[in-house]
C-alpha cells in the first residue's frame, strides 16, 4: 500500500505507522518539513475516522495551533492555522468516511491519502478567491462560493 501514496507522506502501512506519526505531530516532535499536506490529510482522517467530524475538527484546531507553536510557526493572520481551511478539509474526510463507512480505521486512512494526500489546492475548485491568502478566512471559517450537495468530492 505504501507504494500508491503520496511521496511527501511517510509510509501508513501498520497501525503502528499511523499511530507514530499521530504522535510525533501531537507532541510536536514531528520534524516541520514532515508536515506535510499529506500529514494533514493522515492526522485529519485519523480523528474523523475514530472520533467522527466534530470532535475532529476541535482536536485538529487545538493541535495545529500547539504543533505550530513548537516547531516555531507563528499563528497569525497571515501565517500558521488557517480556520477554512482547516474546516474545508475536515469536511471532506467526514464525507469520504460517511461514503467508506464499512472500511477499517487504518484503510479509511491510507485511502483518504490516496484521494487526497497530493490534492492540497482542492479547495480552488470551491472558493472564488485566493482563501489561503484572505486574511479574515484564516481566522474564522468562510463558506465555499459552492459546495457538492452530497458524494465525495472530486
Amino acid at each position: 500500500m505504501a507504494s500508491s501514496l503520496p511521496t511527501s507522506t511517510p509510509a501508513i502501512d501498520t497501525q503502528n505507522d499511523l499511530d507514530s506519526l499521530v504522535q510525533a505531530f501531537e507532541q510536536g516532535s514531528l520534524p516541520k518539513s514532515a508536515w506535510t499536506h499529506a500529514a494533514h490529510i493522515v492526522v485529519g482522517a485519523n480523528y474523523v475516522s475514530l472520533h467522527g467530524e466534530q470532535v475532529a475538527l476541535e482536536r485538529m484546531r487545538q493541535r495545529v495551533r500547539a504543533y505550530n507553536e513548537s516547531v516555531g510557526t507563528v499563528n497569525s493572520a497571515t501565517s500558521g492555522y488557517h480556520e477554512t481551511l482547516t474546516r474545508f478539509w475536515i469536511a471532506v474526510l467526514a464525507r469520504l468516511r460517511d461514503e467508506e463507512r464499512t472500511t477499517v480505521h487504518l484503510a479509511f486512512v491510507q485511502r483518504a491519502v490516496i484521494l487526497y494526500g497530493d490534492r492540497r489546492d482542492l479547495h480552488r475548485q470551491f472558493y472564488k478567491f485566493d482563501v489561503v491568502k484572505h486574511t479574515e478566512a484564516r481566522q474564522a471559517w468562510v463558506e465555499p462560493d459552492h459546495w457538492p450537495s452530497c458524494g465525495i468530492i472530486s
